[in-house]
């Protein structure tokens, strides 16, 4: 037998803790302990009652809070504010003795800060915490009910498991209703929650410039930065981000970017692909070198001279766009030799060892650098060089780095020797997903390589000596990121059909829908069978509901009540029966009513069993009584 409060208050706690597991990584840890603190001692509150707050003292500390948070707030911060006060908010109910109502908002308010996460990140986790706080949220309403009716109400675990059976059936039929809703509800082109104003930080970790190391903690990172869905290839990808070409002693910048006046030269393989970006809060996109054409709807771009794909406005919420790009090494161009030789900020000592390599041709320069490089030193994510004097620690000291130091000391050696170089910024490698047919690409691919002109081309080589199968293998990777893959392609289709779900896919579904239908031929001799077939069973269905009601014990308590509305009897929202049966004014009549009302709280609440036959036969002598009067 369990107390009906005792169900209300474990319903209540599991609410705030999945609204407050929603918004855990994006809320101030100071308003989360607060939460916590509040729920911790709600729970001890209930055994020991050592303290009753003051609803009226607690409601004006939880504006003033809300008043201090608002002052606060600025146009980047809105949601996180409101966020914020929704805690205080949900605080100070917990601490507020309990009644219907209260039950209520903070089912109310569970809601709102769950449906805030959302507008934080839209990812498949999103759902599950919708889907627990409206499940939690049915059976706090249902119980809550039940304890305004009377509070003093004990179910055993039959009646529990009754009703939570019979509530799990009601979500369930709900969701076909919901998915067509989703259908057919009108979207719109505009991005309405955009100008709250929320940005989590990069996704992807790569901006205008990088320092010497800073690919280290992007590499750590094991969150999927895109997805590419392309048929499976049999070499390396590289991915294009940005394109880094001044070097100023200890970081490389992106210097300001022209729009591209030329088409590139189609010399290598073809490849049409679909990405699926994550938001990354910067200006460009990613593509699969070397970028041909690209497609993005509601977003403007333009491609630069170094074959960048720029955006006008930061890439701040998850994207779709097509891409064909030319797989190769090398793009013809046409460059300023003097700016992609620059070594001025080069230490001397960098630029007698980069010398040495100097070879009868431009090519043989850059081979031979490249070999040295990935043959004499180590690649490594651990006790990297720092320090001013970084890069050159890394080639004669301690010979270990990650990508961006090899690259670097490609870049400045090749330039030493006259040879355009630049670094690109972007992703290598993938892990191809067999069921979603796309590769997920995660952050930790992300990866620094060096382009040298040479002979009227751009040339890609890549001096890092990791392997790629460090890129590409899944068994490599950490246990947490391995899983993450293997069940990545449920993330996918939420991303493709539900996240991308907008107003043109929405137009395309009702012009295949209408398409189909004029397609048809009907027969109308069928089509009167048919529509009289279903009359029938619309008829059969619609007496076997109704037959069935008369097994309910709600059905002949609803018919009760109306035989005392029409008694003229006042009957008040929430009352109990027997206040109102003590309102009627025939004492016969009365005493009837009162037999039926004992009988029926006997049943439902006392035996557990529920006999339909009695009920009727109390219900009809109260209408004897009646006639008789």
């Amino acid at each position: 037998m369990v107390k009906i409060e005792n169900l209300l208050n474990l319903l209540t706690i599991l609410m705030v803790l999945v609204s407050l597991l929603s918004v855990s990584k994006y809320v101030s840890v100071l308003f989360s302990t607060l939460l916590i603190m509040t729920v911790v001692f709600f729970l001890l509150n209930l055994k020991y009652q050592f303290l009753k707050p003051n609803r009226k003292i607690l409601t004006l500390f939880s504006f003033l809070v809300s008043g201090v948070i608002v002052l606060r707030t600025n146009s980047n911060t809105l949601v996180l504010s409101l966020t914020h006060i929704l805690i205080i908010f949900l605080c100070v109910k917990l601490l507020e003795y309990k009644k219907y109502r209260d039950y209520m908002q903070i089912l109310v308010l569970s809601i709102f800060l769950t449906t805030a996460s959302g507008l934080f990140n839209l990812s498949m986790i999103y759902l599950v915490f919708i889907l627990l706080n409206i499940v939690f949220g049915y059976f706090l309403a249902i119980f809550a009910t039940f304890y305004d009716f009377q509070e003093s109400i004990i179910l055993n675990k039959s009646e529990i498991k009754e009703l939570i059976f019979k509530g799990l059936k009601s979500i369930i039929l709900t969701i076909p209703l919901a998915t067509l809703i989703f259908i057919i509800l009108p979207r719109t082109n505009y991005p309405l929650f955009s100008s709250l104003g929320y940005n989590v930080g990069s996704r992807s970790g790569f901006s205008s410039e990088i320092g010497l190391g800073d690919v280290n903690t992007i590499q750590e990172d094991n969150r999927i930065a895109f997805r590419v869905v392309m048929d499976k290839l049999d070499k390396p990808l590289y991915f294009r981000g940005v394109v880094f070409d001044v070097f100023d002693g200890r970081k490389w910048k992106s210097a300001i970017s022209k729009k591209r006046d030329f088409v590139i030269e189609i010399n290598g393989k073809v490849v049409r692909y679909e990405i699926y970006l994550e938001p990354h809060y910067e200006n460009f996109l990613i593509t699969l070198d070397y970028p041909y054409k690209v497609r993005l709807k509601k977003k403007k771009f333009y491609f630069t001279n170094k074959l960048e794909v720029r955006v006008y406005k930061p890439v701040n919420k998850k994207i779709k766009y097509e891409g064909v790009s030319v797989v190769s090494n090398r793009l013809k161009d046409v460059v300023d030799i003097p700016f992609y030789t620059d070594v001025s900020k080069v230490s001397t000592r960098i630029v007698n060892f980069a010398k040495k390599f100097k070879k009868e041709s431009d090519m043989a320069t850059a081979k031979g650098i490249l070999n040295y490089l990935k043959t004499n030193y180590e690649y490594s994510l651990k006790d990297l060089p720092t320090g001013k004097d970084s890069l050159s620690k890394f080639l004669f000291e301690v010979k270990r780095g990650n990508c961006e130091f090899f690259a670097s000391s490609m870049a400045l050696m090749l330039r030493v020797n006259k040879i355009p170089a630049r670094l690109v910024g972007g992703f290598k490698g993938g892990y191809y997903n067999e069921n979603g047919g796309y590769y997920a690409v995660a952050n930790k691919n992300a990866h620094v390589w060096v382009e040298a002109f040479i002979d009227g081309y751009w040339v890609r080589f890549d001096p890092t000596p990791a392997a790629i199968e460090n890129f590409t293998d899944k068994n490599r990777l950490p246990f947490a990121l391995k899983m993450r893959l293997y069940f990545d392609y449920i993330s996918y289709y939420w991303t493709k059909f539900v996240i991308n779900y907008d107003f043109d896919k929405q137009v395309s579904i009702f012009k295949n829908v209408s398409s189909s239908f004029k397609n048809i031929k009907v027969n109308k001799k069928y089509l009167i069978k048919l529509v009289f077939i279903l009359f029938i069973v619309f008829v059969l269905v619609y007496l076997a509901v109704k037959f069935r009601r008369r097994y309910r014990a709600e059905y002949y308590l609803s018919n009760f009540l109306k035989f005392l509305a029409k008694e003229g009897v006042v009957i008040k929202e929430n009352e109990p029966l027997k206040n109102i049966v003590k309102k009627m004014d025939d004492e016969s009549l009365k005493i009837a009513a009162e037999e039926f009302v004992d009988e029926f709280y006997k049943m439902r609440f006392k035996d557990n069993h529920v006999d339909y036959r009695k009920l009727k036969m109390l219900m009809r002598n109260i209408k004897m009584h009646k006639k008789k009067t």
